[in-house]
């Protein structure tokens, strides 16, 4: 029998000690567990945190953190497995069947089942509900008959096989679809929390249930909304931070950057820290000069974001394809670009720049190359002139008035600048609010009119699609238009799709109906100890994998 020896024991228990200790320490000195509490500053304020009908972006960071999809996006932006583990496509391109986690699990702890995304789908396709992205449904085969009481619910292309298999029938191959899969509307949710209180039951944190990597904790009256992290969450074990509070009070945006600012001068500790992460910037900062200056971790990255001019080519003189290049010419997008402070690139094609061709790596608007000058010079004024002496416009002083409608001056104070001072002709703006914007544009009362269009996805259908789709604009827009890009969204060999773009693409620029100002970019900050969040081009910022990295003791 061996002898009990006390002190040998008692030795081991120290050194055991010393090791913990040491290696707590060492841990501290990246992520501190009892600390990873994240600050984040939204501009405005929420309408809803319901994935069938959120739209603004506050909205969507928010929710890419509390939701998840069959799919979900990795630290490099690239699609992968989510509450799907794997999935298979048919040759034509029309089916897809999902397999889902059987370890995926909802807030409350219960299982996340294929039954909870064919609800989901069928109810954001409800033709009694008001979804303004209802058409994100659309690629469902009739999903849009349904939305539009044209089909029945059990016609919608999304069945539940049993709990975790999914299957999924496209109205048209559509070879973006898993980019598609990780929007908001695409989201589960569960029928036996919603139905009951089908009007709130997003705005109450106890039947709030979600199944993404954090959940919804607390709501303060359009306030701060504090989220925590999921412990039934699949992929618990990567996700690092213990909360995140988001600040959406609609307070002066001067306050919330000075004091952003100040706590960086301050070099405050994250523990200290009120914001961490924002995007609220007062009218008088240059941001081009903070991003430069780097003192404050101010960064801008694409947005895929085209700000454009819709011409109404209905209206006189701009039924003239002269009269509407001329305009193009004498348009001096440098100066509009450089009023701006945002270092955003002048647009040659309305795709804008980091949206995927065929080939892994390439760019549809490299690919595409330039339709529109660059670059402004006296040049551009004089072939401008020519172009409206022939179009009969020889006196400028008697050339009709044109009037830009929009939503605000800035940009549209530029355009006019430009056009009076190169070629003579008066011109006025209409700034409308939201609403009398949209019901002007709607009913097409404008001969000339602001608008632009923010990425939902990753491809150029996003684009060309989307403004094919815009009622506000038939008529005005190429016929030849319309054909290539219907004959694109119906084939499945993706090589022919994007030759078909870019020739609708081609069509459209030569028709001048639209001309491209700048591709905006976003603007953000973050405490340099904010590590391994994901921001992507789209309204996307995940922190699902981040955390605050403290400096060694």
């Amino acid at each position: 029998m061996k002898r009990f020896d006390r002190k040998a024991v008692f030795k081991k228990i120290v050194i055991a000690i010393t090791i913990l200790s040491i290696t707590t320490l060492i841990g501290c000195s990246k992520e501190d567990k009892a600390s990873q509490n994240l600050i984040v500053a939204l501009q405005h304020g929420i309408t809803t945190l319901d994935p069938a009908y959120l739209r603004l972006l506050n909205e969507q960071y928010i929710a890419c953190n509390i939701w998840e999809g069959l799919v979900r996006k990795n630290v490099d932006g690239l699609i992968e497995p989510g509450i799907a583990k794997s999935w298979e496509v048919s040759p034509d391109g029309l089916k897809y069947t999902f397999h889902l986690r059987k370890n995926a699990m909802w807030s409350d702890g219960k299982p996340v089942t294929a039954y909870d995304f064919e609800y989901a789908w069928k109810r954001a396709l409800d033709p009694n509900k008001d979804s303004a992205v209802v058409f994100m449904m659309y690629f469902l085969k009739n999903g849009q008959a349904y939305n539009n009481n044209k089909a029945e619910r059990d016609d919608v292309g999304v069945k539940a096989l049993d709990d975790h298999t999914l299957e999924v029938i496209l109205e048209n191959p559509t070879p973006f679809f898993l980019e598609i899969l990780n929007y908001h509307t695409y989201f589960p949710v569960r029928q036996d929390i919603v139905e009951k209180d089908p009007d709130s039951w997003h705005r109450k944190p106890h039947t709030f249930v979600s199944n993404g990597p954090f959940y919804l904790e607390k709501l303060y009256d359009n306030k701060k909304i504090v989220t925590l992290k999921n412990p039934h969450y699949w992929d618990k074990d990567n996700v690092h931070l213990n909360s995140i509070t988001y600040l959406i009070e609609r307070i002066d945006e001067k306050e919330i950057w000075t004091r952003y600012t100040e706590e960086i001068l301050s070099n405050k500790s994250p523990e200290e820290s009120t914001i961490d992460f924002g995007y609220v910037f007062p009218s008088e900062v240059n941001i081009a000069d903070e991003i430069d200056s780097k003192r404050f971790n101010v960064i801008a990255d694409n947005s895929l974001t085209t700000v454009y001019l819709c011409i109404n080519s209905q209206n006189k003189p701009l039924d003239d394809i002269r009269v509407r290049q001329a305009l193009e010419l004498a348009l001096n997008r440098n100066y509009i670009v450089e009023e701006g402070k945002m270092n955003e690139e002048v647009a040659t094609g309305f795709v804008p720049p980091g949206i995927p061709d065929l080939e892994l790596g390439s760019d549809f608007r490299i690919k595409g190359g330039e339709y529109m000058h660059k670059e402004f010079s006296s040049d551009n004024v004089s072939k401008a002139k020519t172009l409206l002496k022939e179009a009969g416009y020889t006196d400028l002083s008697q050339f009709p008035t044109i009037s830009i409608l929009a939503r605000s001056l800035g940009i549209a104070e530029y355009i006019e600048d430009s056009w009076e001072a190169n070629l003579g002709i008066n011109v006025e703006i209409d700034v409308c609010k939201d609403a009398l914007y949209s019901q002007k544009k709607n009913l097409q009362e404008f001969d000339i009119v602001i608008n632009s269009w923010i990425a939902d996805f990753a491809d150029p259908i996003n684009f060309l699609g989307f403004l094919a789709s815009e009622d506000d604009f038939k008529g005005i827009l190429p016929l030849q238009y319309y054909t290539l890009i219907k004959k694109a969204g119906a084939i499945n060999d993706n090589s022919l799709r994007l030759e078909l773009l870019h020739e609708a693409e081609k069509v459209l620029m030569e028709s001048y109906t639209i001309i491209p100002l700048f591709y905006g970019k976003n603007a953000y900050y973050v405490k340099p100890y904010v590590k391994n969040y994901l921001k992507t081009p789209l309204a996307e910022i995940y922190f699902r994998n981040a955390y605050i990295e403290y400096a060694k003791r």
